[in-house]
């Protein structure tokens, strides 16, 4: 799941980064005009959004962002709010209002309720290919019911593979959804990774599932069978 915050204040920006960076990749904005090119360049799942930005106010850019990414939910964060400011924000589209100081527990409970709304209709919670599943809200990887360890960018990187199965992904898709936007387009994380996983979903099982389609990128897929 990737998150874009936009927020003025940078100690906030630095506590949702502690927060947020363990489960999700997040990328961050200071301005409207900042978070604005970084909505319509990139695909994020949810926006964190202040409602006081030294630019715009923020009720009237979530207004903007919805009126051009409505299926992306947006949390409004404000500190010294009232009533009316919670009403306007909600008003203006946003999917739910967290006053600042937050909880980090309330925090992380608003995004994976929001995120429930929007994944509902249409979302299922496991993915699979073959004898390997992928349960999203447990976030548990089992090959055969055998439950699988797997480090936090193994599991995301699962999860973009598998929400695109059938479909190959390039190698710069995979870093600008797995990993943040700022990173180095010249590392070799990504073929690392893909060593990483593959080592834990096929090397014990004698399976094959990520194919490497040669100077495109990667593609995990049910038909594809060891040679």
């Amino acid at each position: 799941m990737k998150i874009l915050v936009i927020d003025q204040d940078p100690r906030t920006r630095k506590r949702l980064k502690r927060i947020l960076e363990n489960e999700y990749v997040v990328d961050f904005a200071k301005t409207a005009s900042e978070g604005e090119i970084l909505a319509y360049s990139n695909s994020y799942d949810l926006v964190l959004l202040d409602l006081f930005l030294p630019d715009v106010n923020g009720d009237d850019f979530c207004s903007i962002l919805k009126s051009r990414l409505d299926d992306v939910p947006v949390i409004m964060l404000g500190a010294k709010i009232t009533v009316s400011d919670k009403e306007s924000a909600l008003d203006n589209g946003a999917d739910d209002f967290i006053e600042k100081p937050f909880n980090s527990r309330e925090l992380k409970a608003r995004i994976r309720a929001v995120s429930r709304r929007k994944d509902k209709p249409t979302r299922n919670p496991e993915l699979k290919v073959r004898d390997l599943k992928y349960n999203l809200n447990k976030r548990l990887v089992t090959y055969k019911e055998k439950r699988l360890k797997l480090r936090r960018k193994e599991l995301q990187l699962l999860e973009f593979l598998l929400l695109n199965k059938g479909i190959v992904v390039t190698r710069s898709e995979i870093l600008e959804n797995v990993w943040d936007m700022n990173i180095n387009p010249f590392t070799n994380t990504v073929e690392v990774h893909i060593k990483r996983l593959r080592d834990k979903i096929e090397k014990p099982f004698d399976e094959k599932y990520i194919e490497t389609v040669h100077g495109i990128g990667y593609i995990i897929d049910d038909e594809i069978e060891l040679k």
